[in-house]
């Protein structure tokens, strides 16, 4: 069983790192897309950069799809901890209630 600090500490970083999603995600896609160019350069057939952005399209999808579904079960979590009711506040909601258990 976590304290109320505990529990509003991990609350905090779940919300951090579901604002950082966004930018991995476009990190990924960056990376996918770049390294499917040097394929088509390097090979000279479209063919393998397509075949290349399907596959790494499809792990960023599987990455994506797993981290959102730890994001959710740390807040769950942390929301459960803390004791609260209310599963599906916003965000600022969530940090203002926060702010008053940590003394920030």
């Amino acid at each position: 069983m976590a304290t109320k600090k505990e529990g509003a500490q991990r609350l905090l970083d779940t919300l951090e790192s579901k604002k950082k999603l966004k930018l991995r995600l476009m990190f990924a896609l960056g990376q996918a897309i770049a390294v499917s160019a040097c394929i088509w350069y390097l090979s000279g057939f479209w063919q393998f950069a397509v075949a290349a952005i399907l596959v790494f399209g499809l792990l960023i999808q599987f990455a994506l799809e797993r981290m959102s579904n730890s994001i959710e079960a740390s807040r769950i979590q942390a929301v459960s901890d803390l004791g609260w009711k209310e599963q599906h506040l916003s965000d600022e909601e969530y940090r203002t209630r926060i702010e008053k258990i940590l003394g920030q």
